[in-house]
């Protein structure tokens, strides 16, 4: 082969190498998980793994909008019972949303229950602009309120967590923020132990199943978007000692509350005091936790967790609204085939609803409910008469009823 021809071909391929180097480094790390683990008394760091490595916050970003909200109500900007407009931009934002309409009123009170319960992002978005003028505006006030706390690499872009590559956190950050809402609003901190809210006749159920699966485990948030994966802070009380977890990057819901528990089981196990404080962390950031945030989920993965966020009720703790339950089945498969057949029967019967499969064992023995929940009261009337009109089985549910863990449906 000619000299020439020889070396243009080492040459291209070393182009092509190059450019092959120069995009992995440009592409974000695979994700893994960032958490921290720290007693609530004094700070001091009990466990922590990546604690400063930038993510992004999905709904944790409303602790952040809440902590803004008791400030204002501390200030005398507004009181529980101020009204807000719900402007159109504001009932307009992607799910998840409560659902409130554009010119509705509604209370502070009732917007931040919506945004903690639910983890609205409508209520998110009319609490900024309220207290902002503007979203952006409210989002700036966000950034400037977090350096003055401590969050040392915390950026925010809107008052919901919805998608922004500009916004990102930490997991001390998120542990600063948490520790400073219970230590600076003692009186507010239940309203993160909330297991439902009503507003206008509807009601709808908590979205943060720890509150219901880990003793001991009193407030805080979740979040998920594709790119942050799953989060969560949480914080627990067991004989007068109070820890705060913060988990970021769970790769699906299940695995989000696995390592929350296994964090505070390892906690509440170990009864002596971190050597290192959240302060003394701020100032340790690795080479390795510099670069941007990981995105946690891709392609395929994103989209079955996508499904599942917005699919399938299997936790009871997520129930909401009125419900209609068909029956309870030995099968899952059964449970889900009766559900899809009953989603097509009441399509235009009915508004809109969820459907649940909700697992029950009794002396060792599992039977499966298949439920449509999140309906009006009237709706749950109509779905049933139309069943039974047909000869099947259908109960409808309250909202007490289907979320007490005593109920005969269950």
């Amino acid at each position: 082969m000619p000299f020439r021809r020889l070396m243009s071909r080492l040459l291209s391929g070393l182009f092509c190498l190059i450019l092959l180097v120069a995009s992995m480094a440009v592409t974000p790390a695979v994700a893994r998980n960032a958490s921290l683990l720290i007693d609530a008394t004094d700070g001091r760091v009990l466990q922590s793994r990546d604690a400063n490595a930038l993510w992004y916050p999905a709904s944790l970003t409303k602790m952040m909008t809440a902590f803004m909200v008791f400030q204002a109500i501390e200030a005398g900007k507004v009181d529980w019972q101020t009204k807000l407009k719900v402007s159109a931009n504001a009932a307009g934002q992607s799910p998840t949303k409560f659902g409130l309409k554009a010119g509705q009123t509604v209370t502070v009170e009732q917007a931040l229950k919506a945004m903690l319960v639910v983890s609205g992002n409508d209520a998110a978005v009319a609490l900024a602009e309220a207290l902002g003028g503007s979203e952006a505006a409210f989002a700036q006030m966000m950034t400037a309120t977090a350096r003055s706390i401590g969050m040392e690499r915390s950026v925010f872009r809107n008052a919901s967590g919805l998608p922004d590559d500009g916004q990102v956190t930490t997991a001390r950050d998120m542990a600063v923020l948490a520790m400073r809402i219970i230590s600076h609003f003692p009186q507010h901190y239940h309203l993160f132990n909330l297991r439902s809210v009503t507003i206008a006749g509807r009601t709808q159920g908590t979205v943060n199943g720890i509150l219901s699966s880990y003793p001991g485990a009193d407030g805080m948030k979740t979040g998920f978007t594709c790119g942050s994966g799953y989060n969560l802070v949480a914080s627990a009380e067991r004989d007068g000692r109070r820890l705060i977890g913060v988990v970021l990057g769970g790769r699906n819901r299940g695995e989000r509350a696995a390592l929350m528990t296994q964090l505070l089981n390892a906690g509440f196990a170990n009864k002596g005091s971190g050597s290192q404080s959240l302060k003394d962390l701020a100032i340790q950031v690795s080479a390795a936790e510099q670069g941007p945030p990981p995105v946690a989920l891709n392609g395929g993965d994103c989209s079955v967790a996508s499904r599942e966020e917005g699919g399938t009720i299997t936790s009871a703790a997520r129930l909401s609204g009125w419900g209609v339950v068909f029956g309870a089945f030995p099968k899952r498969n059964q449970a889900e085939a009766l559900v899809e057949k009953m989603r097509k029967d009441l399509a235009g019967t009915i508004g809109k609803s969820r459907p649940a499969i909700i697992e029950k064992t009794w002396e060792g023995v599992s039977r499966y409910s298949a439920l449509l929940v999140g309906l009006e009261q009237a709706d749950a009337g109509k779905a049933c008469k139309k069943v039974w009109a047909e000869k099947g089985y259908c109960l409808a549910l309250s909202p007490a009823v289907l979320t007490n863990p005593n109920a005969e449906w269950r």
